[in-house]
């Protein structure tokens, strides 16, 4: 008889091993996934950070462009202002100097 009772403890105690090993499993399994969701949801969370950190750069970077190209247009209305101002002074000069020879010129020849 004390056989058949330590037979029937031995079932009983592995019945209820095996009991407690699914639960382990269980909850081994939901850990795993809770750690794969909250894995996730960090990379997703850096994923967004870095989007729109590089969207900010992105930004930064095309307003200092802008910013340049602004800069250069205005350089080229001075330096074009620039000619023009020196092209009127050359054809001024130029017409002067003719007109100072038309009347050298009329004045040697009727006179």
């Amino acid at each position: 008889m004390e056989e058949q009772m330590m037979m029937q403890k031995l079932i009983e105690l592995d019945s209820r091993a095996m009991e407690i090993n699914t639960k382990r499993k269980k909850q081994l399994a939901e850990l795993t996934n809770r750690y794969k969701e909250e894995e996730q949801e960090i990379i997703n969370h850096y994923k967004k950070q870095i989007e729109d950190e590089t969207g900010k750069s992105a930004q930064r970077i095309l307003q200092e462009a802008q910013q340049e190209v602004d800069q250069l247009k205005q350089n080229n209305r001075k330096v074009l202002e620039n000619m023009e101002q020196e092209f009127e002074k050359s054809l001024q000069g130029i017409t002067y100097e003719i007109v100072k020879q038309i009347f050298q010129f009329n004045r040697e020849s009727h006179g």
